[in-house]
């Protein structure tokens, strides 16, 4: 899949979006190894407790049994580029070190990055466990 394809995937989550207090609406679409393409929206709730649109995404796709992931699309409107938050960046190296950042710009077209360049030193479950390493349960 493209791209392009994914960012759309992410801009029709991004309407999904419960976000009455914020109004800012994100969506997301992980594309796993095998194709498969999981969305996902933020939500948020009366207590102001949430959940954003790149770990729903992620959630889901774990949930379903996918392990292997290649690129994720960000898309928040015409805000442009929103880059994932530190809770998101984290949890997304985690399980896929490897993975490809698209965000959409607001205006059709994207930056594209790696997670590592959003999140440089993260914390590694090897700090925890050295015989761990490189599992990701």
């Amino acid at each position: 899949m493209d791209r392009n394809t994914l960012l759309k995937k992410a801009r029709e989550a991004m309407a999904m979006a419960v976000a009455p207090s914020s109004k800012f609406q994100v969506g997301a679409a992980l594309l796993c190894e095998d194709g498969t393409v999981f969305t996902g929206c933020n939500i948020e709730s009366p207590t102001y407790l949430g959940i954003c649109a790149e770990r729903v995404a992620l959630f889901k796709a774990l949930s379903e049994g996918q392990r292997s992931f290649k690129t994720i699309a960000v898309a928040c409107g015409t805000n442009g580029a929103c880059s994932p938050c530190g809770a998101c960046r984290q949890i997304l190296w985690e399980f896929a070190p490897e993975l490809e950042v698209a965000l959409d710009d607001g205006q059709g077209g994207f930056t594209l990055r790696a997670i590592a360049e959003y999140f440089p030193e993260p914390f590694d479950r090897n700090k925890l466990d050295p015989a761990r390493k490189n599992r990701l349960v």
